[in-house]
């Protein structure tokens, strides 16, 4: 989670989800064998969604099942399953080289066995060998996600969306429509809410009392880092003027009256979280089910889930409830899954029992935060935030106890993921990760350092090491944009969101969206990375044009390199003979497109997940 507020571990947050899974086998033909309507989380006033315009594929393979196809070696001879045709196929092999032009892809089982010139990749087909044009269409490797909140992602999809707001006005008005889906006293959730968008202006409790005067709410700011609350959810949780700041929380007041405005930051939010009834088991399979069917609609088909967002029982919840789905062959997407670091000997006693999962779920990692976001004014910097003279923000977390757990969790074998904002948080986390790589130069640690999102020029350098992984979301730059400078001043913006400077270090940053803190939608990271757009900042329209990328560097960054951030690049992230044919399937090449049209004119028309055909659109369905 990032990009603004003042100090905990936030929660689930609501939206709309545009699409209904369509659960059946699915053809390349494109036809639906026997769908039926997959589980939809009902929480509290959540609305039936609007019919999808895709299909997803249930592939019935449990864990203990191996539908792995042999090692390449063995299939030399043997005629593929699956050859695709397309006018673009782009390997991500060398981010410099361009897509191969009218070439093919050859897939046996779950394997690529071959990729290459039309007619070489054809030479190999056989009597019953499925050949599926493409037409003038692209062939790109399964995008990566290196950082989600998977569950929070898919309960979010069915709660109050409140991006993109521009005024108090607007903002009520998603609050009533929801408020007329819900029952009586039932929990409004939602979020995405950015108070810049409307002049800068938080919101108060006031305001949801008058649009909700008979339902608890509590909506969280876009960074998850900050919160407000109407009354009532304030009553439900025995909050009010009287209650003290909770430890590294803020609760903010009225500076003329005292009251409590119903604005909280970081570990504040718990109070509330603590009272908002947990999903259910159905709603927690239901959430993660549609969230799978979301990132395959986007071409993703590999995510790092960061954790559910209420509590570390959550979070295991949502594990559990994941190894539930896997086991009945209900999950359609790799997911590579953290758990809080306050639970590493939990999770390496569970690790030594059961083993740390397959290439479709795995676990073994911790999650922990060293500061806020800047959004919050709780990110940690190394000089005073330029807006509030004195305040340099600062660590969320006992930074004694994250030192010891986490050269615990390393000596454990486990894989430290750690959130950093400002420079004095990235300089701090560094210097831990510089000891456990000098501690353990043996092991490949593959240290994560999570946003890097304000760095000097000291700790981009020594970033560059190969067992640190620097994982970034250059959508939030967008979003931070038109209004950090007001916060950093221009001197610290220009470490800002580093990704250039970090891969002339010898970095390979892995990307990713944070979602439900921004959309989960690579292009918005391709996008954001080579243009560096940001409405009215910079030169026409740029924020740190010199961090520019070229689009190969940010496609192989949400390929290849996110692949590498879960270990899994041997297997996933390119299109290479013997790794797993993981593809999606786009109606353009992205290189033929200008930077700005990656958003609107880049899409994806199938997504295929270990040689099968996991999602397509209805619309235009492969032949």
């Amino acid at each position: 989670m990032v990009h603004g507020s003042r100090n905990s571990r936030p929660l689930l947050r609501p939206r709309v989800h545009r699409g209904r899974p369509h659960l059946g086998r699915v053809r390349c033909r494109g036809r639906n064998q026997g769908g039926r309507p997959g589980p939809e989380p009902p929480g509290q006033g959540a609305a039936r969604p609007p019919p999808s315009g895709g299909s997803i594929v249930r592939r019935r393979v449990g864990p203990g099942e191996d539908r792995r196809s042999p090692h390449p070696a063995f299939l030399e001879h043997e005629a593929p399953d699956r050859i695709l045709l397309a006018r673009s196929v782009w390997t991500g092999v060398d981010p410099a080289l361009g897509p191969l032009r009218d070439a093919a892809v050859a897939i046996q089982g779950d394997r690529i066995v071959a990729v290459g010139p039309r007619d070489r990749v054809l030479g190999r087909r056989g009597p019953r060998t499925v050949i599926v044009d493409l037409g003038p269409g692209a062939i790109l490797p399964g995008f990566v996600d290196a950082h989600v909140h998977l569950q929070a992602g898919g309960l979010d999809l069915y709660r109050v969306d409140l991006r993109g707001l521009r005024s108090r006005d607007e903002f009520l008005m998603r609050i009533r429509d929801r408020v007329g889906m819900a029952a009586p006293g039932s929990w409004i959730l939602g979020g995405g809410w950015d108070h810049h968008g409307w002049g800068g202006t938080l919101p108060r409790r006031e305001w949801l009392d008058e649009a909700a005067p008979s339902n608890p709410v509590f909506l969280l700011r876009t960074d998850l880092h900050v919160g407000v609350a109407s009354t009532e959810a304030l009553r439900l949780a025995g909050v009010d003027s009287s209650t003290p700041d909770p430890d590294r929380g803020t609760l903010d007041r009225d500076p003329a009256t005292g009251e409590l405005t119903g604005i909280l930051r970081e570990r504040a939010l718990e109070l509330i979280s603590a009272v908002i009834p947990p999903p259910t088991e159905g709603e927690r399979a239901g959430a993660l089910q549609a969230a799978a069917l979301h990132a395959l609609r986007h071409g993703v088909t590999q995510v790092h889930d960061m954790g559910a967002l209420q509590s570390s029982g959550e979070s295991w919840a949502s594990l559990e409830a994941l190894r539930g789905l896997h086991a009945e062959g209900k999950l359609p997407i790799r997911v590579s899954v953290a758990v809080p670091l306050e639970d590493r000997m939990r999770l390496a006693h569970w690790v030594a029992e059961v083993g740390g999962g397959d290439e479709r779920l795995r676990w073994g990692a911790v999650k922990a935060f060293v500061d806020g976001s800047l959004g919050a004014d709780t990110a940690w910097f190394l000089e005073d935030y330029a807006h509030l003279p004195g305040h340099r923000g600062g660590p969320i977390t006992d930074l004694d106890e994250l030192r010891h757990g986490l050269e615990e969790a390393s000596a454990l074998g486990l894989q430290p993921i750690v959130h950093a904002i400002g420079d004095a948080a990235n300089a701090w986390l560094v210097e831990v990760y510089e000891g456990l790589c000098r501690r353990y130069a043996g092991r490949d640690q593959r240290l994560r350092i999570e946003h890097a999102q304000h760095l000097n020029r000291d700790t981009i350098a020594r970033m560059g090491v190969p067992g640190m992984i620097v994982s970034m979301q250059p959508a939030h730059l967008t979003d931070d944009g038109p209004w950090a400078e007001s916060r950093i001043g221009p001197g610290r913006a220009e470490g800002a969101y580093a990704i250039r400077s970090l891969l002339e270090a010898g970095a390979r940053p892995a990307f990713g969206s944070d979602w439900t803190v921004a959309p989960l939608d690579p292009r918005a990271a391709l996008r954001a990375a080579v243009t560096r757009r940001i409405t009215g900042v910079g030169e026409p329209g740029a924020w740190g044009p010199s961090q520019r990328l070229e689009l190969g560097e940010a496609l192989r960054a949400h390929t290849l390199d996110a692949a590498r951030a879960a270990f899994l690049e041997g297997e996933t992230g390119s299109l290479e003979p013997g790794k797993r044919a993981d593809l999606a399937i786009a109606r353009q090449c992205p290189f033929t497109l200008s930077p700005e049209a990656l958003i609107s004119d880049l899409e994806i028309r199938a997504t295929f997940v270990d040689g099968a055909l996991a999602w397509q659109d209805d619309a235009d369905p492969l032949r």
